[in-house]
């Protein structure tokens, strides 16, 4: 049979010189040696395909992702009598038997398997060059502008170059080879996996990847959680096709192997694919993994470099350049990177790196959510090297899916969204019959953990983890339906709004009618908890998770059922199901204020088991909703005495809950306490190529960071667009263009000496805008299209485009 993949057997037509650096002005991270573990080598991505780049010498390693290439299969874990014994324990909890009600639940309402499969690498792709004499000259760099992965050294008088990138456009992984004198590229080149799969070198400079992901169920083979996470066998297909061209010399196949000899030049070309299908949230046999990758590599192949470089960047810097920001000169720059960052952890200022941080963010999320892929940024981005993943790299609806996309429209990559929104959609579909299933209810449901399964039951990675992060959080699904109406706030956009949004919102909101039952004269959530946290119970004296009417279930319901109302309004739909949720809304238990003067996240005032708790959960109405805000100074005072708390005890000791920690100081307008936390989450939680660590690495601290230096400059939550609204003094003049605020508004800040000189905000879709800065406030309307420039005093100069 005839092998397709050599219809790739063609001539890359030109393969030009470029510059092996980005333009001065670009934001780079670089260093002068290369990369000895994962955390030093540097990210590329496309959202589909990850590579990570060591820059090694004699030994270069790309270690690659799809995102799609899951070990398992969908599973899902359905109680006998879940209903009849929610029931139950939702009487227990209410009657304050709480300890009843926990050791019902544990018993009737878990079921293995409790958890699922993990996120796995797709392998490396290795270029061994050998000993070849001592190197020196040595840089490696990452131009966030560019998206272009850069290796430089020399060895004997000869300079070596190689660029990658991963293109958004042509779907593939492009690198070059160079050398500045002839005849001096001499590689193997191989692509490596632990197990699953075989390697065919062919003549003509082609390698095929062929995998098949076979899972051993316990106790022959390995399963990470205790509750089990579904049955082995084969499950997905895969495949990876890398075409090799050079410029003299000569390629031929040696075993596993690709052999290049004497060359000037060589480019390689690296795409993948399995058989995942998103509209199945599953493996679809109709798929056929390596025709996919030989089509999409034949295409690729018939560009040259120079062309797939210039189309790569033009898409890549058209996203990313949208925004800007400068703290003034970078008198650090010089300096590699993990140097910079080692000086800050020893005290010493770099207001340009926290700068970097943020557009940093900024990139990986591009690099891990935006098409050709389909799935969300998960708990590792796109980037993982471990055959099981920590948390299986999933999506954790408590908290950190939901941070992973706080940046998105803020910092203008609202096509970032477009994953997620795929995806969601399709959980929410699955979660109808579990809404049915399990609770008798109308909408959808889905809790804590899930993947591209789209798990809707509870998860935990055992049964205990499954009754109390799973079970008794059947809102973590109506949390993340609301960063859809965030978007949409952003954006006006009310073909999203009704097609994709809405159906989704409403679902949740339906199904959390049907959840709330009547108690005290209020409708609550019961049982309920706070993520991961506990309470001291005042009887039994033990920690104990287990509530009615938590204040983050109160908060979400508040928050969804008033975007619901919004959307309804704006689509002038469902105004009979807009009053029940009015009616419902009047009917919620009040925000409480504790003893201490803090935000209560019990029903009842109880004495924290954890002080220091890494999650806010019971903070989430002040950010990353806006529930809590300066109109109501008692709640806004609360909340500063909560997180103040909160770190007097420790918290914030992980990279995410720092994270969330600079967001919530810089919604409390309290500037310097946000940087310090900003510059605490570099010290304490950042590793030498800035992915964040938990520990381990996990990549929300490093989206929540950037939106917490972003919504020090600019905050609209509150339908007022407020300008440097907690600007630290650490940060007296600066300049930042391109973020975006409710309401479709594009807003560039400039700022001297801690003060405003001047801001343009575009308008995208007309409307109002009101327009804040130290308590001076200006309102006008604006037309689709229209620029407005103010200065110091908000006085307007009008153009328009």
């Amino acid at each position: 049979m005839r092998n397709p993949t050599l219809n790739l057997l063609f001539v890359l037509a030109v393969l030009l010189v470029s510059p092996p650096f980005a333009h001065p002005a670009d934001d780079i991270l670089w260093y002068d040696q290369p990369a000895e573990t994962w955390t030093e080598a540097l990210p590329l991505g496309n959202g589909r395909i990850g590579a990570m780049v060591f820059g090694g010498i004699e030994e270069e390693r790309l270690q690659l992702n799809e995102e799609s290439l899951w070990a398992g299969e969908p599973v899902d874990a359905y109680p006998d009598h879940y209903l009849e014994t929610l029931k139950e324990v939702q009487r227990l909890t209410l009657s304050g038997e709480t300890q009843s009600a926990r050791e019902l639940g544990l018993r009737e309402m878990t079921k293995s398997p409790t958890s699922f499969r993990s996120y796995e690498p797709l392998g490396d792709l290795v270029i061994e060059s050998g000993p070849n004499g001592k190197a020196g000259d040595y840089r490696r760099e990452l131009s966030l502008n560019a998206g272009v992965n850069t290796t430089r050294y020399a060895v004997d008088g000869v300079e070596h170059a190689r660029e990658a990138f991963v293109s958004a456009v042509d779907d593939v992984l492009a690198l070059r080879i160079s050398a500045s004198k002839p005849g001096q590229v001499n590689v193997r080149i191989s692509l490596r996996r632990e197990k699953d799969m075989t390697v065919k070198a062919l003549e003509g400079g082609l390698l095929q990847m062929d995998g098949h992901i076979v899972d051993v169920a316990p106790p022959e083979g390995y399963d990470d959680n205790p509750g089990g996470s579904g049955p082995g066998g084969e499950h997905m297909r895969f495949a990876g096709r890398l075409l090799v061209k050079t410029v003299g010399g000569s390629v031929r196949a040696e075993e596993e192997s690709l052999v290049l000899s004497d060359a000037d030049k060589a480019v390689l070309l690296f795409t993948a694919a399995t058989d995942y299908s998103l509209e199945k949230m599953t493996f679809d046999r109709g798929i056929d993994p390596g025709r996919v990758a030989d089509d999409i590599l034949g295409k690729a192949a018939s560009k040259s470099w120079s062309e797939l470089r210039s189309d790569h960047e033009a898409d890549h810097r058209a996203m990313f350049e949208r925004v800007s920001l400068s703290f003034g000169e970078d008198s650090q720059k010089d300096r590699p990177t993990n140097e910079r960052l080692a000086r800050l952890q020893r005290g010493e200022e770099d207001p340009a790196l926290a700068a970097l941080y943020f557009q940093y963010g900024r990139f990986l999320l591009m690099g891990s959510s935006r098409s050709p892929g389909c799935l969300p940024a998960n708990l590792q981005g796109v980037w993982n090297k471990d055959m099981w993943a920590a948390w299986e790299a999933d999506y954790h609806l408590n908290i950190n899916l939901q941070m992973n996309y706080w940046p998105a429209d803020l910092c203008n990559l609202s096509e970032t969204m477009g994953p997620l929104t795929g995806w969601l959609i399709g959980l929410s579909q699955r979660g109808e019959s579990t809404a049915e299933r399990l609770y008798g209810a109308q909408g959808w449901v889905a809790f804590h953990a899930t993947n591209p399964f789209g798990r809707t039951t509870p998860s935990g990675s055992n049964l205990e983890s499954q009754f109390q992060n799973g079970a008794l959080d059947p809102l973590a699904g109506a949390w993340m339906a609301l960063t859809l109406w965030r978007h949409y706030e952003f954006t006006r956009d009310k073909d999203f709004l009704e097609h994709n949004a809405y159906p989704v919102l409403k679902g949740a909101a339906e199904f959390v009618l049907d959840l709330l039952i009547e108690h005290e004269g209020m409708l609550v959530v019961a049982p309920s908890t706070s993520p991961e946290n506990a309470y001291i119970h005042p009887e039994t004296g033990k920690p104990t998770r287990i509530t009615w009417a938590s204040t983050f279930h109160t908060m979400i319901v508040r928050a969804l059922f008033q975007s619901v109302i919004q959307a309804g309004e704006a689509l002038d739909t469902d105004s009979s199901f807009r009053e029940e949720l009015r009616t419902a809304l009047d009917r919620m238990p009040p925000l409480q204020i504790g003893a201490d003067g803090s935000i209560q996240e019990w029903i009842e005032d109880y004495r924290e088991a954890e002080p220091g708790h890494r999650h806010m959960s019971h903070l989430i109405g002040l950010h990353p909703f806006a529930l809590i805000t300066a109109d109501n100074p008692e709640f806004f005072n609360a909340a500063k005495k909560t997180i103040e708390r909160r770190l007097a005890h420790g918290g914030g000791h992980t990279g995410w809950s720092r994270a969330w920690i600079v967001n919530l100081w810089a919604r409390l307008k309290e500037g310097d306490l946000a940087w310090e936390n900003l510059q605490a989450l570099l010290a304490k939680s950042t590793m030498p190529n800035l992915f964040d660590t938990h520990p381990p690495f996990q990549i929300d601290g490093n989206f929540g960071g950037t939106s917490g230096l972003a919504e020090m400059l600019l905050q609209s939550h509150t339908g007022v667009v407020e300008l440097l609204p907690a600007l630290p003094k650490a940060l007296p003049v600066g300049r930042v263009t391109g973020l975006r605020a409710r309401g479709a508004f594009e807003v560039n800040i400039e700022w001297r000496d801690g003060a405003l000189t001047s801001a343009t905000i575009a308008s995208h879709k007309g409307g109002p805008l009101r327009i804040r800065y130290r308590g001076a406030e200006r309102e006008c309307e604006t037309d689709p299209g229209q620029t407005l420039e103010f200065d110091a005093g908000l006085n307007i100069k009008d153009s328009r485009e």
